[in-house]
């Protein structure tokens, strides 16, 4: 298969890595692995039908690697069996030794940790492979940051500007670099400046947030668990699951369920644009505390959807009133959202024209408001390109962009540089 970094979905390799983490590197050889034998192509310069288990195996050892050492590349270690004697353990005592790395129980690992080891050495697997890509020279694909971040050599560096200006005099958006992790993007709405965080991941693996908002139908039914929508991923991830991850206490269903008893009828549609708090559910072990449902897509006859750019902007609106009214009762106050792109999947919306309704509301509401941190997520490194576009347009006058041109990464919780 051709592989691009660029435009492979970061969940689609988790997914992967999840199944090398249950199969162990002596299951290599039965899996079906197309990104991660595509990826070890690729970094390891080989031709596209090279699928050596050993070269999947070489290249998570070079990825584990990148993670900067301490606890997450320990734990990554013992995840995917890559410490010495670990080959051959079985799935469970490869967590179990994990989960003694960060000192928890292994179901708080299962739920949470775990899957950052995963998103972090999906990430790590693509930057390496974004360092060898020819679409940009083969030497790097990334910013200055982001080279920095993977251990990069100032040479290296300079490639990457290279490669960034190059694209730029070819207008081939397609193969523009993204650089992983958050990106902290400084923006003017409005009359007012604040910043905007980007996360090119799935909305559930965000992280140390306090509200996190899902896409919702006006009949405020979720989507079931095994759909690949914002609302079914929020929901699965929230619920409650035994070891075997059946659901216990399908926690957003049923607190969305009791908020339409109260507040409106079930099986009866709400006005476009209305927001239901609920709880976070299992999602709490991630810093999240709540969970905002928007009506933002109508369903049609023929088992579609339809939205308006109007109903993101008025939903948009009343995530921010309703965070307003609730933020005191919550100790600390609740200070940060992250949204995904409203309208843009089921409801039929291009990326850039949700992004640009959100940001109607989304500018009104920071100068009425300024200590509001905004995130978006987005799945998808295209659509992000997308992102990073219609935000560049509301840069600040006063504002230089980072090396190469691309914004630079968002500072992690202990103020250092992702």
């Amino acid at each position: 298969m051709v592989f691009s970094p660029t435009t492979v979905a970061l969940a689609d390799m988790v997914a992967e890595l999840g199944l090398v983490r249950a199969n162990g590197l002596l299951g290599l050889r039965r899996l079906e692995l197309p990104l991660l034998h595509a990826a070890s192509a690729v970094h390891g310069a080989g031709g596209e039908g090279d699928m050596r288990p050993g070269a999947v195996e070489a290249l998570l050892r070079d990825a584990v690697e990148t993670l900067g050492g301490g606890d997450l590349q320990t734990a990554a270690q013992y995840t995917f069996g890559l410490t010495r004697g670990a080959r051959e353990w079985a799935a469970q005592d490869r967590r179990r030794r994990a989960a003694d790395v960060f000192r928890v129980s292994i179901d708080r690992f299962r739920k949470h940790h775990e899957k950052l080891v995963l998103q972090e050495t999906a990430e790590a697997v693509l930057a390496l492979c974004l360092a060898r890509s020819p679409a940009t020279g083969g030497q790097t694909a990334g910013n200055g940051a982001v080279a920095e971040a993977s251990g990069a050599t100032a040479e290296s560096t300079e490639g990457t500007v290279r490669a960034v200006e190059q694209i730029r005099r070819t207008g081939s958006p397609d193969v523009r670099p993204l650089p992983l992790g958050p990106l902290s993007l400084p923006v003017a709405l409005g009359g007012a400046t604040a910043r905007i965080v980007v996360h090119t991941s799935p909305i559930e693996f965000v992280t140390g947030v306090d509200i996190l908002v899902s896409s919702e139908n006006t009949y405020l039914e979720m989507s079931r668990t095994y759909r690949p929508t914002t609302s079914g991923a929020l929901r699965r991830a929230a619920a409650r699951q035994n070891e075997a991850g059946a659901i216990l206490d399908d926690v957003l269903a049923r607190e969305l369920h009791d908020w339409l008893v109260r507040f409106a009828s079930p099986g009866l549609p709400v006005a476009p644009g209305t927001v239901a708090a609920t709880s976070a559910g299992e999602l709490v072990s991630q810093g999240v505390r709540r969970i905002y449902h928007a009506a933002v897509v109508m369903p049609r006859t023929d088992g579609g959807y339809d939205t308006t750019p109007a109903v993101v902007t008025k939903a948009v609106r009343q995530v921010f009133e309703a965070a307003a009214a609730e933020r005191e009762s919550f100790g600390p106050p609740l200070r940060s959202l992250c949204l995904p792109l409203l309208g843009a999947g089921r409801g039929g919306l291009e990326p850039a024209a949700s992004l640009r309704a959100m940001l109607t509301a989304i500018g009104p509401a920071l100068a009425d408001r300024p200590f509001w941190e905004v995130h978006l997520a987005v799945r998808r490194p295209a659509v992000a390109r997308a992102v990073l576009d219609v935000l560049a347009e509301h840069r600040p006058a006063n504002t230089l962009p980072g090396p190469g041109g691309q914004p630079v990464p968002a500072p992690a919780a202990d103020g250092r540089r992702a």
